[in-house]
Formats: structure tokens, C-alpha cells, sequence
């Protein structure tokens, strides 16, 4: 797979924590072994989506609101220009556990946040090298291409979330210069993106993270400056290695 290359060239990486770490595969791409460990497994958005949209049916136009999670599948609030799907990802630390698995279907949970019924949920333990987390994509073709979304509009994101015990997470976006997609990068130089670390506490609680505010960990090549809203790929909610995780989040939009 096309991402098998990036992972093992991000190795000399692999010990390293922080917002760079975030590494997903592109919705609709499940490689059952994304970081070449023969036992491991990236992200597949595609599985958890409610299946391409009708083609014949023209989008609303888009609020802030990227997904509550009520209509109770994988994919985000399809607007125009911005359709996605949830996936989970992993290290592939042999004997790991993660659920939902990457490349299965992506079911909200119940409850949400109050008074919400649904929230994406993921969790697990033993992934030694880089973690793992959920995300979602925020423009694919039809067909589970993935390409960027414009979100210069927009300041930052915003989200609820909670956690059965206190946990560090990473926030991350990548982007066209931090994306092997967005061909700027190439190989081991892509995938450390903007991001920002937060702690998540037991009770469901707000967090906002402005874009203003990101930054990388520093060993991408070419080292971009900032991050490109206006080339965004995908937001992912990223636990570091080590970390045993159960944590779900709720109400995601942008920030105006």
C-alpha cells in the first residue's frame, strides 16, 4: 500500500511522542499491516460510512458542524465539498487491542454528551511504538480518494470529550505539507502534522484547539511553517504509545 513505505521510513521516529505522531490511512485504503510489523492495522474510514452519496442529490451547504454523531453511522455531516468517514488506526504492536479494529465497521456509541444520544468511541491497550486513536477524513471523492477541504474560514475546532481515566491526547490535522497526499512531502519526511496535546478528564468536558495554536514536532522535511487550513486533510484524535485508552468525543465543528 502506498502508506507501507511512509511508516517504515518514519522508524527512526517510531520512539518519539507528541502531535506528530498522528498517522492514518486514507479512507477506503485498509492495509491490514500499515507499519510493515506483520500484524497491525491502520485506519479505514470507509468501513464505517454510510456509502457514497447520492449523485443526484445536491449537498446543503456547510455549517460549522462536522459531525454529533445522531444519525448513528461512521460518516461526518455531508455538506457541500466536505464528505468523510470515521476509521480507527494503530501502530500494529503485535498482541495489541483496539476496538473498533481498524477497517471494521465504525458504529457511534450510546450515549453522548447530554443530551445527545450518540458519540465516537474507541479504545484499547499495548501499542508500544506509536499509539493509536479515531479520526475522519473531511473530503473524499467518490471512489474513497482523498483529497483536501478548505477550512481557512475557520479558526480552530472545537469538541466534548471524556475518558474512563485522565488521558493525554494529541489533536492533530494534517495537511497538505505534512500529508503524503498533498505532495509536498515525500516518505520518511511526511506525517510529523500540527497538532496539540490536551488532557482529557472522566467527565464529559469542552475542548478547543485554534489553529493559531499548532505546531509539529520538528522532524518533517520539508519543515512547514504553519498550518495550511485551506489544505486540510482529515482531524485525528491520537493516544501515544504506551497509553491504555477509553475515550469518546461528541459535537466536533469548527471554530468561526
Amino acid at each position: 500500500m502506498r502508506l507501507q513505505t511512509l511508516f517504515l521510513g518514519l522508524c527512526a521516529s517510531a520512539l518519539a511522542s507528541g502531535c506528530g505522531l498522528v498517522l492514518g490511512i486514507s479512507s477506503g485504503e485498509y492495509d491490514p499491516d500499515p507499519f510493515g510489523l506483520d500484524g497491525g492495522a491502520g485506519g479505514a474510514g470507509g468501513a464505517g460510512g454510510a456509502g457514497e452519496p447520492d449523485a443526484g442529490a445536491e449537498p446543503p451547504p456547510c455549517t460549522a458542524l462536522l459531525d454529533d454523531l445522531e444519525d448513528g453511522d461512521g460518516a461526518i455531516v455531508r455538506c457541500k465539498d466536505r464528505v468523510g468517514n470515521w476509521y480507527t488506526y494503530n501502530d500494529g504492536t503485535r498482541g495489541g487491542t483496539q476496538s473498533p479494529l481498524p477497517g471494521r465497521p465504525f458504529v457511534p456509541v450510546s450515549p453522548g454528551h447530554e443530551p445527545s444520544m450518540y458519540a465516537a468511541h474507541v479504545a484499547g491497550s499495548g501499542f508500544v511504538t506509536r499509539g493509536a486513536g479515531m479520526g475522519f477524513d473531511l473530503n473524499l471523492a467518490p471512489g474513497g480518494a482523498k483529497l483536501s477541504y478548505d477550512a481557512s474560514a475557520y479558526s480552530g475546532l472545537t469538541f466534548w470529550a471524556k475518558a474512563t481515566a485522565p488521558t493525554h491526547i494529541y489533536v492533530n490535522f494534517p495537511d497538505r505539507n505534512t500529508d503524503l497526499e498533498g505532495g509536498v512531502c515525500a516518505g520518511s519526511g511526511c506525517g510529523d502534522h500540527f497538532g496539540e496535546g490536551l488532557d482529557i478528564t472522566t467527565e464529559w468536558a469542552q475542548y478547543t484547539v485554534m489553529f493559531a495554536a499548532l505546531s509539529t514536532d520538528g522532524w518533517g522535511v520539508p519543515a512547514p511553517a504553519a498550518f495550511d487550513a485551506a489544505h486540510a486533510y482529515s482531524v485525528e484524535f491520537h493516544t501515544a504509545k504506551s497509553t491504555v485508552f477509553d475515550m469518546s468525543v461528541d459535537d466536533i465543528a469548527f471554530v468561526p
